[in-house]
């Protein structure tokens, strides 16, 4: 359990330090007070990654040389600094050299309003889910992603340079390194999203009579990526990119039948991932058997009265959870934390 965040010069926060002392804590504040903030650096100090940008340096206070956050929970201390030379991340005041040494420590799972574009977003959102969830559980993976992309970069080079006939002996050899990582990151995403959908299937129900799954769709099969790394390379060097395999898979949410993209309301899309959410928490928790911190960025709105009791009533009870709102609830054993402007 987190008992205590300290941030400096973390988005529009100088200086706040929050200690929570009950299993659910609810932030609340008018709009401006950075009450999202305060979930986006927890997240950012689990996985080294904002939800809400990929420009980092926003995270920094303007005008300010660098950012940091810092959390205390039962048994360790978490650090990152964030300045414009880069990140430097502790744990227990002991720095990880390399970030994949220091993300999977802390476990997070977030919802926030940014995660609907699993549904009605790219390929290239419900990608980077995949990836950053399942490397934070499985360190193979990880490997496999970062020797696929490594090898994708040098192979997209090599097509920028090579022409038709020019001798292709190196281009094949990358090919086959390709496929070697590409099979596997294939055989990785199949197997966390078909683990997601076992959990998805008792959770959702507790939420809605309609029925959801999450279909996998990957650029090419194990067979059809070798062929083409054999048979496509004079298409590939006329694009100068490899235009087939695991960096393009994608993957959708079943509704009835249907994508949910286009059949499911707002309402419903939002249920949809919060209930994707709370699978990945539980599958979290298979994984590691450590408990999950649950962050819930407004993630109330669109929901009618009902289904917002019918939420909070179904909220894992063995995790912490952090919330926020604009507004105030009710409830017992509730932590209610109140953001003034600064």
């Amino acid at each position: 359990m987190i008992q205590k965040i300290s941030l400096r010069n973390f988005r529009n926060h100088e200086s706040i330090e929050l200690k929570f002392n009950q299993p659910f804590a609810y932030i609340h504040g008018a709009n401006g007070t950075g009450k999202t903030s305060i979930l986006e650096s927890i997240y950012f100090c689990a996985t080294t990654k904002s939800h809400r940008t990929n420009d980092e340096k926003e995270l920094i206070k303007r005008n300010e040389g660098f950012a940091s956050v810092k959390i205390t929970t039962d048994s360790d201390r978490y650090e990152i600094v964030l300045s414009k030379n880069g990140k430097r991340a502790s744990i227990n005041g002991v720095e990880k050299r390399k970030i994949s040494d220091f993300i999977g420590h802390l476990r997070v799972v977030m919802f926030a309003p940014e995660d609907l574009d699993l549904i009605k977003g790219s390929p290239a959102n419900r990608r980077q889910f995949l990836d950053l969830e399942w490397m934070q559980l499985n360190k193979i993976y990880l490997r496999q992603l970062n020797t696929y992309k490594n090898v994708l970069k040098q192979r997209n080079s090599l097509l920028k340079k090579i022409g038709f006939e020019d001798d292709l002996t190196f281009l094949n050899i990358l090919g086959d390194q390709l496929y070697d990582s590409g099979i596997e990151i294939i055989k990785e995403r199949r197997q966390f999203i078909e683990e997601l959908n076992t959990n998805l299937h008792e959770i959702y129900p507790l939420f809605s009579n309609h029925q959801v799954k999450i279909i996998y769709e990957p650029d090419v099969d194990e067979k059809a990526f070798r062929t083409y790394l054999h048979k496509s390379q004079k298409q590939d060097i006329l694009y100068q990119s490899t235009n087939a395999g695991p960096h393009r898979d994608d993957f959708y949410i079943d509704f009835n039948g249907f994508d949910a993209k286009s059949y499911a309301s707002q309402g419903e899309q939002r249920l949809i991932v919060v209930a994707l959410k709370l699978a990945l928490l539980k599958l979290i928790e298979k994984k590691t058997n450590k408990q999950v911190v649950l962050l819930l960025d407004d993630v109330l709105s669109e929901l009618d009265l009902e289904k917002q009791r019918l939420f909070l009533n179904h909220l894992p009870k063995e995790h912490q959870i952090l919330m926020n709102s604009a507004l105030p609830i009710e409830g017992e054993h509730i932590q209610m934390i109140h953001l003034k402007k600064e």
